[in-house]
């Protein structure tokens, strides 16, 4: 149903003369009630309301509605402007002015009597307390029905009244699907205040009435434009879209069929609907880069891509851009977006699609897409890609296969001659290949749904696709920086203060293959503990707690019965930063070390705890005798069951 609502207020209105703007021609003239006036220019143009409703509060029902608060007679009489007026104007047309006039209920009885189109009054409080304007809320929201289309004036009442029936025209539109079909407002006040305008003459009072629906399709558009670059949905974009291509037909066709009919001129209807045509196969473009991303259609990336920022182009360039004002912002923000895109390089549209999902949270469709394309560019780095066999399942299991191998093996039977990954030269492709091994653990904890022991937490996605978009930047893009594998076997240790992380906890390593020792346990590392995990475990990198961390695993409550939910930060942090074949050492309470030791195991991380000897040693104080004992580390020793 197609609904005209309106307020109504308390003061005597100017009759004038109104139109809409730029189409000067048509006016409805001497008129007092701008309802009136705009459902008259309505009509000219074949829209008739299936109900006009008009809200009103005691005293505008009493002033406007039944009566009519313009009288002029009081502001004529005894004062020499009315006399002046009188000399100017003639005294028959001020007596026309002053003659009583019918209410806005009479005007729209008279409107139904040659239309058809119901009408009707809703009572509404002043507004002067909080309660009340919750209760115009709910009085005006029950006007409106499911799938309505609204015609709102704006034009009287009291100005935060329009404002709250906005609020509740756009609520609607979310709760109960309405069309905000167009807003009006009468600029009254472009002829100056009411005291001017009385004193101009009736013929020159014009009053424009403009529409104010583009404001709202801006508002839209923000909407539609923050949706799309934080979560990549183009749905709302979509629809704006094909409601903008409406209306550009709509314009076009009538400006260019008149020129026409006035000229003589044949219409190519190509022409005519070019630009909306380039409008609708964007947002098509736009839809279907989308679609590939949630779908994780890989393959189709680079068309896609391809297409769509051809699509962005053309848009931005041609004429229609004055047609479509509202979407030119958001059409170079995603150009600027885009240009990071290529044309023709499937492994940096990977990269970026994979960035992409990160920023917009979709990680399950980050990783998926990231991985599979890494087992891509190991296929063609192995020389089982080409034109003709892009997709063999075979060949692309042989890759995950070798990547076990590699984070598994590497450096054990490295003579083993029957397995060609084994005596990879390339310190890139090697990389590439524990990328591929660390990145399969992640895929497979969000594809299962977390339905495994052990499941990561959900803040723990962001993190890792973003540290697994740097490494494959590294690998893919950065070869020449990578080091050679015999350096990783020489390089000195270091320690990292957990206190040095970033906000997240996590340590972001920039050498794929270097294996860490997580500290958690309450001392310092002494100098033989740190050359046996070197020298024994080859580990290269000492990450210790956080303090916060290390007071929690330093003072685990003796009282409490269960301490998994006390030591969730702590596993949070072993998550963050440790990866299969990473050693943590584990010393503490003994129950808290039992719930750490079993949270690593699964996980390929591998615990351990340091035994020691001691040494007791007597030295003489004085007179005294003093026992001295010292603890001096041995060995490491795994946890195992």
């Amino acid at each position: 149903m197609l609904k005209f609502i309106s307020l109504l207020g308390t003061n005597g209105y100017v009759p004038c003369n109104y139109f809409f703007k730029n189409k000067e021609t048509i006016k409805v003239k001497d008129c007092c009630y701008v309802q009136k006036a705009i459902l008259d220019l309505l009509k000219e143009e074949n829209i008739i309301p299936d109900e006009i409703i008009i809200f009103t509060t005691d005293e505008a029902y009493e002033k406007n509605w039944v009566n009519n608060a313009w009288k002029d007679a009081k502001s004529l009489s005894n004062n020499s402007i009315n006399n002046a007026r009188i000399q100017e104007y003639g005294k028959e047309i001020l007596e026309k002015e002053q003659q009583n006039r019918p209410g806005l209920m009479e005007e729209l009885n008279n409107f139904k009597n040659i239309t058809g189109a119901d009408f009707k009054n809703v009572n509404i409080p002043n507004g002067t307390k909080e309660d009340e304007l919750w209760e115009i809320f709910k009085i005006i929201l029950n006007e409106i029905n499911e799938q309505d289309e609204i015609i709102f004036d704006i034009t009287h009442s009291f100005r935060y009244l329009p404002m709250l029936v906005f609020v509740v025209i756009n609520y609607a539109r979310v709760v109960k699907k309405c069309k905000l079909n167009s807003i009006y407002y009468g600029a009254f006040e472009v002829l100056g205040n009411t005291s001017q305008v009385k004193n101009i003459p009736l013929d020159d009072r014009n009053v424009p009435v403009f529409n104010l629906i583009s404001f709202v399709d801006l508002f839209d558009w923000t909407i539609g434009i923050d949706r799309y670059m934080n979560t990549g949905d183009v749905s709302v974009i979509n629809e704006l879209t094909n409601m903008q291509i409406k209306r550009i037909n709509e314009e076009k066709n009538k400006s260019v069929l008149a020129l026409a009919k006035s000229t003589g001129q044949k219409i190519d209807l190509k022409t005519l609907y070019m630009d909306s045509n380039q409008l609708r196969e964007l947002s098509n473009s736009m839809k279907e880069f989308s679609d590939v991303v949630f779908t994780c259609r890989g393959l189709k990336l680079t068309e896609v891509i391809s297409g769509l920022k051809s699509k962005l182009n053309e848009v931005i360039d041609s004429a229609s851009k004055q047609h479509i004002i509202p979407l030119i912002p958001v059409l170079e923000m995603m150009k600027n977006r885009f240009d990071r895109f290529s044309m023709d390089n499937d492994y940096i549209n990977i990269i970026e699609t994979a960035r992409w999902c990160a920023d917009n949270r979709m990680y399950q469709q980050g990783l998926t897409i990231l991985e599979e394309g890494l087992i891509s560019y190991a296929c063609e780095k192995l020389g089982y890609r080409d034109a003709a066999n892009k997709n063999n399942e075979k060949k692309r299991k042989d890759v995950m296969s070798y990547a076990f191998v590699v984070n598994s093996e590497l450096g054990k039977r490295r003579d083993d001659k029957g397995n060609p990954v084994l005596n990879i030269k390339s310190n890139a492709l090697t990389d590439l290949f524990i990328l591929i091994q660390d990145m399969a653990d992640t895929r497979n904890d969000i594809n299962h749904a977390g339905w495994r022991e052990h499941p990561y937490g959900t803040d723990v996605f962001e993190i890792k696709l973003k540290e697994y978009i740097s490494r494959a930047e590294k690998i893919l893009f950065l070869e020449d920086l990578t080091l050679q594998f015999n350096e990783y076997n020489s390089m000195d240790y270091k320690y990292i203060d957990g206190d040095k992380c970033n906000d997240n906890g996590y340590i972001i390593s920039t050498r794929a293959r270097e294996k860490k020792m997580l500290l958690i346990f309450s001392h310092e590392l002494t100098t033989k503990q740190k050359e046996e995990a070197i020298q024994r475990f080859g580990v290269s990198t000492f990450i210790s707690m956080p303090e916060e961390l290390r007071k929690k695993w330093s003072n685990v409550p003796p009282a409490l019965d269960d301490l998994h939910e006390y030591l969730r930060d702590i596993l949070k942090w072993i998550d963050l930063n440790s990866g299969q074949g990473d050693y943590a050492l584990i010393q503490g309470d003994y129950g808290a070390t039992f719930i750490i030791v079993n949270y690593c195991l699964p996980k390929g991380i591998i615990p351990v705890h340091a035994t020691t000897r001691r040494i007791v040693k007597e030295e003489k104080e004085g007179d005294k005798v003093v026992t001295v004992k010292e603890f001096e580390h041995v060995i490491f020793r795994e946890y195992k069951f």
